[in-house]
């Protein structure tokens, strides 16, 4: 063989070896997920539990009934999603799972989130099964929002095939 063909399955026998855990870890984060931006959801409930921990927060929020959208909803320009305020929905009432993207939520949500709060998120549905919900804007239960700027996850102009 010649070196460079030894190099090469070197180099590939390495990446296969490390490959499943990087996949694993890509699908988990929402890289190759597909979150459609042209149905922004507006949930708005009380946190049954959360999880603050890289790398990223997790949370479940109860709805109990369906919310209003206020008229404003600070920082909500920072999703990037033209005409975001126009196209958002209300969820129905029910029990949502939730990842908020960004590590940096960890530190910014610590000791301002708990069990109880009520709070409101706009988040985005993964096309993809398991067709989970994501936010990167919040407004926690003092009224302080956090949000964060631009896409965090793989972003679509739709789902397709529903």
């Amino acid at each position: 063989m010649t070196r460079l063909r030894i190099g090469a399955t070197f180099l590939s026998a390495a990446l296969l070896a490390l490959g499943l855990p990087l996949v694993q870890a890509n699908a988990h984060h929402g890289f190759s997920g597909a979150y459609d931006a042209t149905a922004p959801l507006y949930i708005e409930g009380r946190v049954q539990n959360v999880i603050l921990s890289y790398p990223h927060v997790e949370m479940t929020v109860e709805v109990a009934e369906t919310a209003e959208i206020p008229a404003d909803l600070p920082d909500i320009e920072n999703l990037g999603i033209d005409d975001v305020p126009g196209i958002i929905t209300v969820v129905e009432p029910g029990s949502y799972e939730l990842q908020i993207a960004g590590t940096e939520f960890v530190s910014l949500l610590d000791g301002r989130i708990a069990q109880g709060d009520r709070i409101a998120l706009v988040a985005l549905r993964n096309c993809l099964p398991p067709h989970e919900y994501r936010s990167r804007w919040i407004r926690l239960a003092s009224g302080d929002v956090v949000s964060n700027s631009g896409p965090t996850q793989a972003e679509v102009q739709g789902c397709e095939g529903e």
